[in-house]
């Protein structure tokens, strides 16, 4: 085997070793880089990575240490950095729904109760496509992530469509489904699959070139309300208002594992970075963390807040969780190990709808009820920016990969984005 070169994976850290196999082919192996951080001991993990990875010779060390120098430097986040206002997108007739980012924040998506998607150059606001085809709302908008070839839209008309970035063009419909479709989104490992989530009761997978439904997952007992990949796309999360969460083998179809013990409503269901965690929220005021070896009982049952809990997220590593309630907080844990609460972040005056960490991880970003997304330094809670301007409730907030760009999206109809 012949290592050709190194790539790079800032958020979370990692590298790609990209390399010639013994029949000539070119593959790729992924090295996680988790524990790394600002006071890591690069030249030491450099000789680590030598001594356990065949590919990585001696002669290596100073080039290795100096790709572990860079992915370090990522992790510098400017907590004192200021975002400012730089476009306001009101191009929608009716409602937002949902709103997503390419992987470099230069393209967003918006869905509409105008039945469109509208795909937006984040740095002209020049609309590059309208997305036409749905008879109904268009409730989930997303990208083939990290590639962005591919745009996925799941709507209340019952039907799922693909379409290519490149010109708008809908590359195939998918249908199946007795009710709303509110979750859509592509395998990781291959794109070759997509996974559903719908008001029917049911999540299904579809082979995307085919259009053929290959699996129905019937075990939930009311609505479906996520559905998410492993990143190996072999195991499929789906979160349901019949209070449970499930795992699903996707090539034998068959539940692994059913996460018992909420007693409302899930509001999400999600992965740590490394799959080897799921956290749930619901509408109980709790969030529970579960580990992979043992599905019977949580990890961590987190009680801390007043109301329902309402969103959750991972930062990249997947060892921090953060979550938003309506009790008009959000909080930040420690969940690897013990339970620990390392910060709250007070200051809102409504319900806070929509939480995620920035990329290096030390900032927190909060969209509420309240008309105002919030940047939080995630380790200490202060707030260091209230973003406003919007004249409804916000529900949703994100950061682009690179952590550059914000986009808010409010009731008001329109979207913000901030740099």
């Amino acid at each position: 085997m012949i290592l050709k070169k190194f790539c790079l994976r800032y958020y979370p850290p990692g590298i790609a070793l990209s390399f010639q196999n013994d029949n000539g082919e070119e593959e790729l192996r992924h090295i996680d880089l988790l524990d790394m951080n600002r006071e890591t001991d690069l030249s030491a993990l450099a000789t680590r990575l030598i001594t356990t990875e065949p590919l990585l010779k001696d002669e290596m060390h100073s080039q290795l240490k100096d790709v572990l120098v860079k992915i370090r430097d990522k992790l510098r986040e400017p907590t004192r950095k200021k975002y400012y206002l730089y476009r306001t997108l009101c191009s929608h007739i009716l409602p937002l729904t949902n709103v997503s980012f390419d992987r470099n924040g230069e393209r967003c998506l918006t869905g509409s109760y105008d039945r469109t998607c509208h795909v937006v150059n984040t740095k002209t606001g020049e609309e590059e496509h309208v997305l036409r085809g749905h008879n109904n709302v268009v409730f989930s908008v997303g990208f083939n992530q990290p590639l962005c070839d591919r745009i996925i839209t799941s709507s209340f008309d019952k039907s799922v469509k693909i379409w290519h970035v490149a010109n708008g063009a809908c590359c195939n419909t998918y249908f199946g489904h007795s009710a709303e479709v509110i979750a859509a989104e592509f395998n990781p490992h291959n794109f070759d699959t997509i996974a559903t989530a719908s008001m029917d009761k049911t999540s299904k997978i579809f082979h995307v070139e085919t259009a053929q439904e290959i699996a129905s997952l019937n075990d939930h007992q009311a609505e479906v309300i996520s559905s998410r990949f492993s990143k190996e796309g072999n195991l499929l999360l789906t979160g349901s208002f019949d209070k449970t969460a499930i795992i699903w083998d996707t090539r034998t179809h068959e539940s692994i594992g059913v996460l018992r013990g909420h007693t409302s409503e899930l509001s999400n269901s999600i992965w740590n970075f490394s799959c080897a965690m799921v956290a749930t929220s619901s509408l109980d005021s709790t969030v529970r963390v579960w580990d992979l070896r043992d599905l019977e009982r949580p990890l961590h049952d987190i009680k801390a807040h007043r109301n329902e809990v309402l969103d959750i997220a991972f930062d990249y590593p997947g060892r921090r969780l953060a979550t938003a309630s309506s009790d008009y907080t959000a909080k930040v844990w420690d969940v690897c190990g013990e339970l620990e609460m390392l910060a709250t972040m007070t200051g809102h005056t409504d319900e806070i709808s929509k939480v995620c960490f920035s990329p290096p991880g030390g900032l927190l970003l909060t969209a509420s009820a309240d008309g105002t997304a919030r940047i939080w330094l995630s380790d200490s809670g202060i707030c260091s920016q209230v973003l406003s301007g919007h004249e409804q409730e916000l529900f949703s907030c994100a950061f682009s990969y690179t952590g550059d760009v914000i986009i808010t999206a409010s009731k008001d109809n329109t979207c913000k984005i901030w740099r």
